[in-house]
């Protein structure tokens, strides 16, 4: 799992890789960001599920990823299928085509590992 992530991590661009469970709980870090891994992953399995929580009761699915704009990066939320919740952090000039490729060729590695 950890050389899966990796790869992520040194994808153009890619600032932080963090993997949670669902409940938020840190899995996996590799981060050249300052904030905290701990944090960053609770507050992406919060935001997650509370977008788990809009899409079930407006009976639009479940969440399955989102991305995030700020003014100077992005992060891109994704949930595997066993629940876990992988969290990319961008710079904003990265190539965002590339990233979610990556992303998608790790989901699809990680959900073959369960």
């Amino acid at each position: 799992m950890n050389e899966i992530l990796e790869k992520l991590k040194n994808t153009p661009g890619v600032l932080s890789v963090i993997l949670a469970d669902k409940d938020g709980n840190l899995l996996y870090s590799s981060s050249s960001l300052d904030a905290s891994p701990v944090t960053m992953a609770g507050l992406s399995g919060a935001f997650a599920g509370y977008f788990d929580e809009l899409l079930t009761s407006t009976g639009m699915g479940t969440f399955t990823d989102t991305i995030i704009n700020g003014s100077t990066g992005r992060v891109i939320i994704s949930r595997l299928k066993n629940g876990n919740i992988l969290s990319v952090f961008m710079t904003a000039s990265g190539n965002i085509g590339l990233v979610k490729f990556a992303i998608s060729n790790t989901i699809q590695a990680l959900n073959n590992l369960s």
